[in-house]
């Protein structure tokens, strides 16, 4: 059985494509984007934070499909992922840099230096002099667990496939079980013992079930998936502090969303919805030049005098949209054909293999 649904959708899918997953995807971005342009206006809008969870539970469960049934060797693995991730980070952080340098001023709160440099690029947590444990590219922030949790699974791929679920999941409890030992001030120890890396764990028990077929059924799934969305609009209802257990508050939900939405998909149909999918194809991109887009539309609106919260958040979402869409299709996408071309045939089956940002 491929990786998509046992009834055939209405219209054709990519070879390996879960549908779902992708409009997951672009409901996470999406969410994000809607987040920032919110604060950025005054508002508030906390629950669209929780894509990142969406996403990190989405990575879990695709990491796990893509290689359940061929185990790549670790390098290789991790050569796909860098392949993929990297390239567009890298251009980002380096056009913001550039224009930084070029213009001083122009992003106000960046301070760039070399060593803040090469720790963005490697994916190296560091403290910025806000306090904040991110990168130039603030974004990028989910990155540094990402690329985390790779190396933890590639190291999980020298183990038999049965063990591999076990251990990767024992080594993330390890790590968040030790995290009351150590300096959870370092931005290391806060970065890789962080409860939050549970939802990778989660998304890889995940992609088993659905690699064994063993999900529940369509009505089940529309339940889960409806119960996921309950308790996003619940925890927001309740003002609750998600900081205080995040993986809680927000993992759950974000698990039992991801897991209602492929289990339709696994045993129902799932229609081509092009504004999800569209949108889900330039997730990335999107996640990771939104901010920018959104600075860019809050300048124009205050140097022609046109400050309105409603018209500036109208504005951020419409730029951060147009944001993603062009980087995706003027970078993204030809980065993503030139390695296609070099990985040719070598490319495990299973899912479309677009990163979780």
């Amino acid at each position: 059985m491929t990786a998509g649904s046992s009834t055939e959708a209405p219209t054709r899918k990519a070879p390996g494509e879960v549908r779902s997953i992708q409009y997951l995807r672009g409901i996470a971005a999406f969410g994000v984007l809607v987040f920032h342009a919110a604060e950025r206006a005054g508002g508030h809008f906390g629950v669209g934070a929780a894509g990142v969870d969406i996403f990190f539970v989405i990575s879990g469960f695709i990491m796990w499909v893509v290689t359940c049934r061929k185990t790549p060797a670790p390098g290789d693995f991790l050569i796909r992922r860098v392949q993929r991730i990297v390239p567009l980070y890298w251009a980002v952080t380096l056009l913001v840099v550039g224009v930084a340098l070029a213009i001083p001023g122009s992003f106000p709160n960046l301070q760039v230096t070399f060593e803040a440099l090469a720790k963005s690029l490697f994916f190296v947590p560091y403290q910025d002099p806000n306090g904040l444990i991110a990168p130039l590219i603030v974004p990028g922030w989910t990155l540094n667990y990402e690329m985390f949790f790779y190396l933890l699974f590639a190291a999980g791929l020298l183990a038999p496939a049965r063990l591999r679920p076990w251990l990767v999941s024992a080594a993330l409890i390890a790590l968040v079980a030790v995290r009351p030992l150590l300096d959870a001030e370092n931005p290391l120890v806060a970065t890789y013992t962080d409860p939050i890396l549970l939802e990778f764990g989660a998304g890889v028990w995940l992609g088993k079930l659905w690699s064994e077929d063993r999900l529940p059924r369509v009505s089940l799934g529309w339940a889960m998936a409806a119960l996921g969305l309950a308790g996003f609009v619940a925890v927001t209802l309740a003002g609750v502090d998600v900081a205080t257990a995040r993986v809680l508050w927000w993992g759950v939900p974000a698990l039992l969303l991801v897991a209602g939405a492929v289990s339709v998909e696994r045993h129902g149909r799932v229609p081509d919805l092009w504004p999800l999918r569209v949108i889900g194809d330039a997730s990335y991109s999107l996640y990771l030049v939104h901010g920018l887009a959104i600075s860019a539309a809050i300048r124009v609106l205050g140097a022609v005098g046109l400050n309105n919260p409603a018209l500036v958040f109208t504005a951020s979402l419409v730029a951060g949209v147009i944001a993603g869409l062009a980087a995706y299709h003027l970078a993204e996408k030809p980065m993503m054909k030139l390695f296609r071309t070099g990985l040719g045939a070598h490319r495990p089956s299973g899912v479309a293999p677009a990163p979780a940002p």
